[in-house]
């Protein structure tokens, strides 16, 4: 998104949230006409205390310094229980005359919450469509690398000449990989690079250990670093755990303050990183939507009504299933005792009101992907790049509590590759790695975006379908198969032919929680095997789909 577009969608924001600003300084006209003529009783008082406080974050927020200072002001002669002496009654009814004539005609400022935005991170590569770059003279290497990465759909394009590379990198490619060492190339061509394609994903090869071309290497914005010899499955690892796979799903935050003209605008802010962003003013509501969301980041404002941050904080903490999601603070509080109390509840960072764009999306951006590599050794299978067991089961999980909310099937397979050990015996391990690769792609590309594939252990793969019956379930995992058998393996033997067996299991009708289906997808299985024909059975009384 351009600083353009950034501002414009701001000005949006700002339209729909003047109401709520202007209501905020009637509020406080209405304290300080209480007091002119009256006493303010103390709910009055604290309401108004708390509508300036929003009113502060809010104005800075949208670039109004100068009322964003006047409402920090009013909030300081607001707190408190004693009486209010008369100069600062006085000045109270100046602050309100002067935060509605700056309000009322003003529009976000350029610069304000918009300011240097850092550019937008990549959009989410899919594998099936990506193309890797290889700038080096190893034509050897260049072969065994595409061979292997043609297992997750990557296409790999050769250039042995600093010119060859950049023809092609004028053309659409995601990621390079830069041998140092060749010929016209070096620190300089990787500097040349950067400059002309900075957002591009650079992979750098070395020979020894020179620290300093590391060193070169992070400063122009390299995201990995090998040292030869490099074997192929090095480069496929990195691709994998650090571009596609990290890339392949977007993040989910969950922001949580109550001020909805705050959350808008936080909405707004986090545009550039193309996130999910889930906003929740009660906080009473939260752990029903992270149970539902399973967010990356949780997002909380320190002062709230009924719940504030820091205890929320403390929820998250004490709860297994939270307590490892990073949570950033937002809060106007600055001095060491308020920051040290957020971060002794458990924050992992904090963010100072008024907002500043820049501020919180180069934060929010680095926390993602921090996050998202810590949990990448969790989640996804460094083999096959599909999901893990854990993951399985966490999203399976989910769905169920969806599913008996809305009252919608689940279809849980189980799938077990055949005769795997032989292919292992009379290929080789590497040739059998190379199998379950390329069986993961193509059951990720067979199933939905919502759908879950999950390697469950050695040769076997569960997948979890939302919303879809065994039925269905049945006829996709059919399709599958025949797109597997047409696969073609690069093996000395070209009569490799890879098939699988299948057991299908339904929610509700064989089970309300994610065993006692993978229980019954797996005597499924069994059925399927012991017929001897590679088979997609169900459980009675639903149709067995025979594929020979």
């Amino acid at each position: 998104m351009t600083e353009d577009a950034m501002r414009g969608a701001m000005d949006a924001i700002w339209e729909r949230s003047r109401g709520t600003i202007m209501a905020r300084v009637a509020t406080l006209e209405s304290a300080t006409l209480a007091l002119r003529y009256a006493s303010l009783p103390d709910d009055v008082r604290r309401d108004a205390e708390r509508e300036t406080h929003k009113l502060a974050g809010a104005a800075g927020t949208f670039g109004f310094w100068d009322a964003s200072a006047l409402a920090r002001e009013a909030e300081e002669i607001l707190r408190g229980a004693g009486p209010i002496a008369p100069a600062d009654v006085a000045r109270l009814r100046q602050i309100a005359i002067d935060l509605r004539g700056q309000l009322e005609a003003a529009r976000p400022k350029a610069g304000a919450a918009t300011q240097t935005l850092a550019p937008p991170s990549i959009e989410a590569l899919r594998a099936a469509h990506a193309r890797l770059l290889v700038v080096g003279d190893d034509a050897a290497f260049h072969e065994r690398l595409a061979s292997e990465a043609r297992s997750l759909g990557i296409n790999v394009l050769g250039a042995s000449r600093a010119a060859e590379a950049r023809e092609l990198l004028a053309e659409h490619v995601d990621a390079v990989l830069l041998d140092l060492t060749l010929e016209g190339t070096g620190i300089p061509f990787l500097e040349e690079v950067y400059n002309a394609h900075p957002a591009l994903p650079v992979i750098v090869v070395s020979d020894g250990e020179h620290f300093l071309d590391r060193v070169e290497a992070a400063r122009l914005g390299g995201r990995g670093f090998l040292q030869k010899p490099v074997r192929p499955s090095q480069v496929i690892d990195l691709l994998r755990d650090s571009l596609f796979v990290v890339r392949s799903e977007s993040s989910t935050i969950v922001a949580v303050d109550d001020d909805p003209a705050l959350l808008a605008v936080i909405e707004g802010l986090l545009l550039p990183l193309r996130a999910r962003v889930i906003t929740v003013t009660d906080p009473l509501r939260v752990l029903s939507v992270l149970a539902e969301s399973s967010p990356d980041l949780v997002i909380l404002d320190v002062d709230m009504p009924s719940l504030n941050g820091i205890e929320l904080c403390r929820v998250l903490r004490n709860d297994p299933r939270w307590a490892a999601v990073p949570v950033m603070f937002l809060s106007a509080q600055t001095e060491r005792a308020e920051v040290t109390k957020m971060f002794e509840a458990g924050a992992d960072d904090y963010v100072a009101k008024p907002v500043v764009g820049a501020e919180i999306v180069s934060r929010v951006r680095n926390r993602l992907e921090r996050t998202r590599m810590l949990r990448l050794a969790a989640d996804v299978d460094s083999l096959t790049g599909v999901g893990t067991r854990r993951r399985g089961i966490e999203v399976l999980e989910r769905f169920i509590r969806l599913a008996q909310r809305q009252l919608l099937p689940i279809s849980v397979a189980v799938i077990d590759l055949d005769h795997f050990k032989d292919v292992n015996d009379r290929f080789g391990h590497l040739t059998g790695d190379m199998v379950l690769r390329r069986v993961a792609a193509v059951l990720s590309n067979c199933f939905r975006g919502e759908d879950v594939v999950a390697r469950w252990g050695g040769e076997e793969f569960l997948i979890g379908m939302y919303s879809m019956p065994g039925e269905a379930a049945a006829r996709r995992l059919t399709l599958a198969l025949e797109k597997l058998r047409a696969e073609k393996f690069d093996t000395v033997d070209s009569d490799l032919s890879v098939t699988f067996s299948a057991g299908v299991a339904e929610f509700p009708m064989d089970g309300t929680d994610w065993t006692s289906l993978y229980r019954v997808a797996d005597e499924a299985l069994g059925r399927a095997k012991a017929g001897g024909r590679n088979r997609v059975v169900g459980p009675a009384p639903h149709s067995a789909v025979r594929r020979d």
